[in-house]
């Protein structure tokens, strides 16, 4: 991504290297082949592990009847840290256009930790890609990823997943969400993408908990609710750059995630219900 050296000498020495290392992943062709194989045969068998006796999926034939002629922007709810894991791991082996993809992640422990980087190459191919820096110094690398991401919507078979909230929902309601970034809007402003919504439940933050009440039983079902396209019309003729519109764009889009998180509690309603018979 165009990262001005101005912007990247605000970086630390060992930030500047995890970025590196990410753009030699993801903007190279033949190392994200590489990264999409290594995350298909590696990432995807053990998630699937973790998930398979509990994973409902809702909607998924929104997704596979998809011809998309641009990228597809899967905008989800942020519960916890393997949400985008389980919505990827499926598009990968079900889906037969997702040929690139993208997680944009937060730099803390990511980018400027020597274990986030390790992490993000072993459970994601170093997928976990363009970081978005906090600080306001770094807000020029920022854009470059945001708009290196635009740049890859355009191009059919990129598929990015966004948490349009920004950050993990940590309240007691998983069904209440949180406001939508303005980053998220600009994306979709300048990119255009297909957007689609995603409604993810079921999943607790400890790994080996999950793994655990999968094997013997216990967990609770992973249900994932896809939906149709999300209709922005009249929104797509706004200027990326102004606030209100990016705005706009984003409360569209939790919108149509708030109408699955419906879709979602009636199912995990009926799932729960005794037998009546």
């Amino acid at each position: 991504m165009g990262v001005t050296r101005t912007d990247l000498s605000l970086l630390t020495r060992f930030e500047r290297a995890a970025l590196r290392l990410g753009a030699a992943v993801n903007e190279s062709p033949r190392a994200k082949r590489v990264s999409r194989l290594f995350n298909e045969v590696v990432t995807g068998r053990w998630m699937h592990f973790v998930s398979d006796r509990r994973m409902v999926l809702l909607g998924l034939e929104h997704v596979k009847a998809l011809h998309p002629d641009r990228g597809v922007l899967l905008a989800a709810n942020h519960r916890s840290f393997f949400d985008m894991y389980m919505v990827l791991t499926h598009l990968h082996t079900q889906v037969p256009w997702c040929r690139r993809t993208y997680f944009p992640v937060r730099s803390a422990f990511w980018y400027d930790h020597p274990l986030g980087v390790v992490t993000n190459l072993m459970a994601s191919g170093m997928s976990m890609y363009p970081p978005i820096y906090r600080e306001t110094e770094k807000r020029g690398v920022t854009r470059a990823g945001l708009d290196f991401l635009a740049a890859e919507l355009q191009r059919p078979g990129t598929v990015v997943g966004i948490h349009p909230e920004g950050t993990r929902n940590k309240g007691d309601d998983p069904y209440d969400l949180l406001p939508a970034e303005p980053g998220f809007g600009r994306v979709v402003l300048g990119a255009r993408p297909i957007v689609v919504p995603v409604f993810v439940k079921g999943m607790a933050n400890d790994f080996i908990h999950e793994c655990r009440s999968t094997l013997d039983g216990t967990g609770i079902p992973i249900i994932i609710a896809f939906g149709a396209p999300v209709e922005l019309g009249e929104l797509l003729d706004a200027d990326p750059h102004r606030l209100r519109a990016q705005v706009a764009v984003g409360r569209r889009v939790l919108d149509a995630i708030a109408a699955l998180a419906q879709l979602e509690r009636a199912e995990r309603a009926r799932r729960s219900a005794p037998d009546p018979r």
